[in-house]
C-alpha cells in the first residue's frame, strides 16, 4: 500500500510543470533552455535561481533551495510532503488518495468556485465597461498600473441590478449559495447583487483562493454611504482567521524572513508596489492570538506599521504585547509627512519610501516613547505629569539599567529639564507605583503555623508578635495588588477565588474583572497608565483610593499573606452567600426548595470551618 502512495505521488510530481508552478512565486524570464529568476528563499541582487523544465527541477546556486515540484512547494509554503502533493494534484487537476485514503470531497468547493467566477466577472467588468473606465482613472490616479490591477485581481462591480446572478444561475448554482457567501440578496423584485458600482478587492485564503470581497466607493455622490464594505463572514471567509495579501505575501515572508502588518488594505498595496512585498492587514479587526500563531510558522520577526492617530497608536500598543508573548522580534515604523503608506508613496514616491521605512524601524521600547511623548504640549503641567507617569511607566519594565538611564537622559532632553531632576522624579514614581516581585506558589493555601498572623472582621487586622497592625486596605485590594506584579500570578489567584468573588467589594470586583477579562487578555506586563486608560470615571476614582489605602499599609506583601488574602475572600464569599440563602429562605414557602437553600447554609458552614481549621 505505501509502495502504490509513493507511485501515486510519483506521478502527480512527474505531470506538474514546474515552469508553471514557480511562476506563481517567481517573476522567471527565459535563459535558453531554462529560465532564471530571483531566489524565494534569500535575498539576492544576482538571479541564481534557476528552473530547468526538462529535468522538471529547480535549484538556487547562492542557497541550494529548491528540488522537484513537491520540494519546491514544501519549502515555499513550509508544508509536509503530503499536504505538497496533494495540493500539485489540485494543481493539475488530478486526484490524490494519499496515504490509502479516499480523497475527501471538500463540502465549500462549490463555495470557492463561485466566488472564482464572481472574480472573473468583476476583473472583466472593470476593464470592458464604461463604468469602468472611470473607476480604472480613480485606481491609476492612486498610483496603481494596470499590472498592479491585474496582480491583485481588482475588479468592478456593474450598476445596481442582478448581472452577477445572471451569469451565476447561468453555470448553475443555487441561489441560497450564492446568498450565503453574500454576493446576492432577494428583496419584493427578487434575487439581486449585493454589491454595486464599487471597486472589488478579493480576499484570498493561504492557497491564493478567493473567499470573500472588501469593495470600495469611488464615484458617489452619497456621503452618507461607507467607504468599505466587505462580505459577511460565510463558512469560508471569517475575519478573524483572515490576512490579507497572505497568499502573494507568502514566499517574500520566507525570503526576508519578516512580516509587514499594516491596518488597511490599500497600505499594503503601496507597500508591495514599493517593493516591501511581506506586507499584510487583517480584515478590520485587530491582530490576534489565531493570526500571530498562523506567522510564527513562517518568520519570528514582525514590522508593525500602523496609521499614526490615537486609533493607530493604541492598536499597536496592543500588537506589541502580543506579538512579545509569542516570542517575536518586533520593530514598528510611524509614519511621517503623510497620514499612512498609501499617502506617502503618493506624494513622495516608491524608492522615497522604501529608504523612508527602512531607515526609520524602531523597537518596541523606542516606539512607546516616541508615541508617549509625540505632539505634547510638555508645557502644560497636567499634560506633562500625564507623559510622566507613561513614561516613567515604561522605564520602568525595562530590564537593563543601562536601557533605563538612556531612556531618563532621552526623557530629560525632551523635557528640557536635568538627568538629575528626572531621575528623581523617577524614583518617586517607582516608589509610589512599586509592584511586588512575583512569588513563589503554593497550589493550595499554605498550612504552617500562621496564629501570628490573624484575619477577624473588617476592618482587618494583623498581629505580628506583640505588635498589632492595622491592615487599613482590604484583602481584594491586597489581591490587586498581587495581580499587578505578574500575568501568571493573577490567573493564578483568578483560579483559586473564581467561585468566591462574592467576596470582593463592587468597586474592587470591577477592577478585578477589568484586569483579568480585558487588560491581561491584551498586555502581559501590567502597566499603570494603560489600565487606568481602559477605566471609567468611576472605576477610576475607587482606582486612585484603592492605590492610596495600599500606600498607607506597612504589612509585608509576601506569599503568606497572598494566601491568608485568598482564604479570607472566600470566607466573605460563603457568609455572603450565606446572608443571600437567608433572606431567600424567609421568603419562600415552597418546602423543597426550602430544604434545598439549607442544605447549601451547612455545606458553607462546613467549608467556613474547614477554612478557620487551617488557620489554627
Amino acid at each position: 500500500m505505501q509502495n502504490n502512495n509513493y507511485d501515486e505521488a510519483e506521478k502527480i510530481i512527474n505531470a506538474t510543470d514546474i515552469v508553471a508552478l514557480v511562476s506563481k512565486y517567481v517573476k522567471l524570464e527565459k535563459q535558453g533552455k531554462n529560465y532564471k529568476g530571483l531566489c524565494p528563499f534569500h535575498d539576492e541582487n544576482t538571479p541564481s535561481f534557476v528552473v530547468n523544465p526538462d529535468k522538471n527541477i529547480a535549484h538556487c546556486f547562492g542557497c541550494d533551495g529548491g528540488g522537484n515540484p513537491a520540494k519546491f512547494l514544501m519549502q515555499i509554503e513550509n508544508i509536509d510532503f503530503n499536504e505538497a502533493v496533494r495540493r500539485l494534484a489540485d494543481f493539475n487537476g488530478m486526484e490524490y488518495k494519499g496515504k490509502g485514503n479516499p480523497k475527501k470531497i471538500d463540502p465549500n468547493t462549490k463555495y470557492y468556485k463561485i466566488m472564482s467566477i464572481a472574480s472573473e466577472f468583476y476583473q472583466a467588468n472593470l476593464e470592458g465597461s464604461t463604468l469602468g473606465s472611470s473607476a480604472k482613472k480613480y485606481l491609476y490616479d492612486r498610483g496603481l498600473t494596470d499590472l498592479d490591477i491585474k496582480e491583485f485581481g481588482i475588479g468592478l462591480s456593474p450598476e445596481i441590478g442582478d448581472s452577477l446572478y445572471q451569469v451565476l444561475k447561468e453555470s448553475d448554482f443555487l441561489e441560497l449559495d450564492m446568498a450565503d457567501i453574500s454576493l446576492v440578496d432577494k428583496n419584493n423584485n427578487g434575487y439581486h447583487d449585493i454589491f454595486a458600482e464599487r471597486i472589488m478587492f478579493p480576499i484570498c485564503d493561504m492557497e491564493g483562493r478567493v473567499i470573500a470581497f472588501s469593495a470600495r466607493i469611488f464615484n458617489s455622490k452619497d456621503k452618507n454611504q461607507p467607504k468599505y464594505i466587505n462580505s459577511r463572514e460565510s463558512k469560508i471567509f471569517h475575519k478573524g482567521e483572515t490576512l490579507y495579501n497572505f497568499h502573494l505575501a507568502k514566499p517574500y515572508m520566507l525570503k526576508k524572513k519578516r512580516v509587514i502588518l499594516h491596518e488597511g488594505q490599500m497600505d499594503v498595496i503601496a507597500t508591495y508596489r514599493a517593493g516591501l512585498k511581506e506586507a499584510v492587514c487583517t480584515m478590520g479587526v485587530g491582530i490576534n492570538d489565531f493570526l500571530v500563531k498562523r506567522l510564527k510558522k513562517y518568520v519570528n520577526s514582525v514590522v508593525i506599521c500602523y496609521d499614526s492617530d490615537k486609533a493607530g497608536i493604541e492598536a499597536s500598543h496592543k500588537a506589541i504585547n502580543l506579538f512579545k508573548r509569542y516570542g517575536f522580534q518586533i520593530h514598528l515604523v510611524l509614519i511621517e509627512g503623510a497620514k499612512d503608506p498609501d499617502e506617502f508613496v503618493k506624494k513622495y514616491g516608491k524608492e522615497a519610501y522604501v529608504d523612508f521605512f527602512e531607515s526609520h524601524l524602531l523597537d518596541s521600547n523606542q516606539y512607546l516613547f516616541e508615541t508617549a511623548i509625540k505632539d505634547k504640549n510638555l508645557t502644560d503641567s497636567n499634560i506633562s505629569n500625564s507623559v510622566k507617569n507613561e513614561v516613567f511607566a515604561l522605564i520602568q519594565q525595562m530590564e537593563s539599567n543601562t536601557e533605563k538611564e538612556d531612556y531618563l537622559k532621552r526623557f530629560s532632553n525632551v523635557l528640557n529639564a536635568s538627568i538629575d531632576a528626572v531621575q528623581r522624579d523617577f524614583e518617586s514614581y517607582r516608589d509610589k507605583h512599586a509592584i511586588p516581585k512575583p512569588i513563589e506558589m503554593y497550589p493550595d493555601a499554605i498550612e504552617p503555623n500562621i496564629d501570628i498572623y490573624e484575619y477577624p472582621e473588617y476592618p482587618e487586622f494583623i498581629e505580628e508578635g506583640k505588635i498589632k497592625k492595622e491592615l487599613k486596605s482590604p484583602c481584594d485590594l491586597r489581591l490587586l495588588q498581587y495581580a499587578k506584579s505578574s500575568k501568571d500570578l493573577a490567573l493564578e489567584i483568578n483560579n483559586r477565588i473564581s467561585d468566591s468573588l462574592a467576596g470582593f467589594s463592587d468597586g474592587a470586583l470591577n477592577l478585578w474583572m477589568k484586569m483579568l477579562d480585558e487588560f491581561y487578555i491584551n498586555y502581559d506586563t501590567f502597566s499603570e497608565a494603560i489600565f487606568m486608560n481602559m477605566l471609567n470615571q468611576e472605576d477610576t476614582n475607587f482606582y486612585i483610593e484603592a492605590v492610596e489605602t495600599l500606600k498607607k499599609d506597612d504589612i509585608r506583601f509576601d506569599e503568606m499573606d497572598m494566601n491568608l488574602c485568598i482564604e479570607k475572600i472566600k470566607e466573605l464569599s460563603l457568609k455572603n452567600n450565606t446572608k443571600k440563602i437567608k433572606e431567600s429562605v424567609n421568603h419562600t414557602t415552597d418546602i423543597t426548595v426550602q430544604s434545598r437553600m439549607v442544605d447549601q447554609m451547612f455545606k458553607n458552614k462546613r467549608k467556613l470551618n474547614s477554612i478557620k481549621n487551617r488557620r489554627k
